[in-house]
């Protein structure tokens, strides 16, 4: 929910005339005029669910112009370093972008449908996302152990009815792309059965958005239990060499889904070389799939975490084959195989892994 709430209340932003790298797609064009900024001023304009999309540029006298090509409406970030941030649906079409540096999270993206879809839930969400920040700030700062209880109770009680709101949309509001969008977000709130009954409100073109293909996926997916047979997949390391699943059948193996954003992650991999080492002579092998849309980011992450064992990555993020194979519907996610590739448990914390391997897998070794 905090993740949701950060995303909502980005900005990213982006001009100058610049083609897009993609091939594929419909052509767009934004004309920028914007007040406030001085002549060199830098923007950046990037995918929500592709890094790769992105364009970079300077403003000259308020005006530029991009050009590029876009598959369907799309979310995208737009920044004006160095700290002014926002949300913005963008089409194949020809917009124009309004606004000033004082209320830039407030420009017009005129001729966006999508944009135009996705005010009046961003009006209605905007100020509880505010209160609920606030409500974590009082958290953080309260120094009494009763009145921090009841500020988290406070807090709890808020986020849950955001969620109520931002499902009842869901099976209220008109489908468009940014519902699809928030469906998305509240895939892991929803029973499968909810998640169908909604999916199946939105029409075939925004069916087949990327964002709803993945969805249709996710739906489908089987729920892993212990017992089951772990799916078999192949995916590269950062040497550009596949690797498969299949290949580690006789030892056991730590599926560790993970990204460089993910706090929680990277703690989980500060500890697991003493465990790698610990482990390592009795059968042991962990596989680190990373789920960075970025490979350089994944890479320095790598670094910085010395992992030394199996490390891959497809750069899909959560939609990933393979994350939604295993149903990676938060990071970490943690899955133990035994030798004969069967699920022997499934975690979402790094932190218990010790506990796990000791309970489940020494027996075995």
């Amino acid at each position: 929910m905090m993740i949701v709430k950060k995303i909502l209340l980005f900005l990213f932003f982006l001009p100058l005339a610049c083609l897009a790298q993609q091939k594929k797609g419909k052509l767009f064009e934004i004309q920028f005029d914007l007040s406030g900024f001085s002549n060199g001023s830098k923007f950046e304009l990037s995918s929500f669910q592709n890094d790769s999309q992105s364009y970079s540029g300077v403003l000259t006298d308020g005006k530029c112009t991009i050009k590029g090509t876009l598959l369907e409406p799309t979310l995208y970030i737009l920044t004006a370093k160095p700290n002014l941030r926002t949300v913005i649906w963008i089409e194949p079409a020809r917009m124009k972008i309004l606004g000033d540096s004082l209320n830039f999270s407030s420009i017009e993206v005129l001729n966006s449908r999508s944009q135009a879809e996705a005010i009046p839930i961003n009006k209605q969400l905007d100020p509880m996302w505010k209160k609920a920040a606030a409500l974590d700030k009082e958290i953080e700062v309260e120094t009494d152990s009763v009145k921090q209880t009841e500020l988290r109770i406070a807090s709890d009680h808020y986020y849950w009815s955001i969620r109520q709101l931002r499902i009842d949309n869901i099976f209220n509001k008109k489908p468009s792309y940014p519902l699809m969008q928030e469906l998305y977000f509240l895939r892991t709130s929803l029973t499968r059965d909810s998640l169908q009954l909604a999916y199946g409100r939105f029409p075939e073109n925004i069916k087949n958005s990327r964002t709803g293909r993945f969805l249709k996926e996710f739906i489908q997916a089987k729920e892993l239990r212990k017992g089951d047979l772990a799916p078999s997949f192949i995916a590269q390391d950062l040497n550009n060499n596949d690797l498969k699943l299949v290949d580690f059948r006789g030892k056991i193996v730590v599926l560790d889904f993970w990204a460089a954003w993910c706090v929680p992650c990277r703690q989980s991999n500060k500890k697991l070389p003493m465990l790698y080492a610990k482990y390592k002579k009795l059968g042991l092998e962990i596989i680190s799939f990373n789920l960075d849309t970025n490979r350089e980011i994944w890479k320095k992450a790598a670094v910085e975490d010395n992992i030394s064992w199996i490390n891959v990555g497809d750069q899909q993020a959560l939609h990933s084959k393979t994350a939604i194979t295993y149903r990676v519907q938060g990071l970490p996610k943690v899955y133990i195989i035994d030798r004969n590739g069967i699920i022997l448990e499934t975690g979402g914390s790094g932190a218990d892994l010790e506990r796990v391997l000791k309970e489940n897998l020494t027996p075995s070794l």
